[in-house]
């Protein structure tokens, strides 16, 4: 009995073993010579009609805080030509007007400054950094293309009958409505020397903006 059963086992494995023999060959030859058929079709680019938006105007509306002159309105235009993806230059043209000191509101004693000569102007010019550009979330299902960036540069500020030279610093966000305009919000600080109290002193002058920018 024992024979028998070793003799049907022998049986079925040698008829396994001559399929899986003649399987496996036939199978290879057949993906072999399967071929696959790829049309593509190309696709004819005209680079003259690429995006290449380097050059940027804008306008921006907002206050200044002068120091010991109280806060007022700023109004201000630039243009920028962007060098790289990341780095920018810009001029920047702004003016503002300062108040009236407390101590001028304190104290009945002459103004200090003259109305033209409480008139601000500023000039110079930027380098900018786009330091993290992505996308702002207004909703659940709209979003816009933004970028972060910081501005260092300097120029001359007109103020008080006088010239200084002025350093600035900024950081502005930008929310692009569209590939060719974008909200523009902003703020600097414009630190320059300045003796109108009597004594030299160097003034920290904060500005904040708002404002659209239009590329070309």
């Amino acid at each position: 009995m024992e024979t028998r059963f070793q003799r049907i086992l022998l049986a079925v494995s040698l008829s396994l073993l001559i399929t899986i023999s003649w399987i496996t060959p036939t199978q290879a030859n057949e993906k072999n010579n399967s071929t696959v058929d790829v049309d593509v079709e190309r696709r004819d680019v005209l680079e003259d009609i690429l995006d290449n938006e380097n050059f940027e105007v804008g306008v921006q509306i907002g206050i200044m805080s002068i120091e010991d002159f109280g806060t007022n309105t700023w109004v201000s235009a630039h243009f920028s030509y962007h060098i790289t993806e990341f780095f920018y230059a810009k001029a920047l043209y702004g003016q503002s007007e300062a108040g009236t000191t407390s101590f001028e509101n304190l104290v009945n004693v002459p103004p200090l400054l003259t109305d033209e000569q409480r008139k601000l102007s500023y000039y110079g010019l930027n380098i900018g950094y786009n330091l993290m550009p992505g996308e702002v979330f207004l909703g659940r299902d709209f979003a816009l293309n933004s970028v972060f960036s910081i501005e260092l540069g300097g120029g001359t500020t007109t103020f008080a009958g006088d010239e200084k030279f002025t350093v600035n610093f900024g950081v502005n966000q930008r929310l692009f409505l569209n590939d060719w305009i974008a909200w523009d919000i902003g703020m600097s600080d414009y630190i320059f020397d300045t003796d109108i109290a009597g004594e030299n002193k160097t003034t920290h002058n904060l500005n904040f903006t708002t404002g659209f920018a239009f590329y070309f």
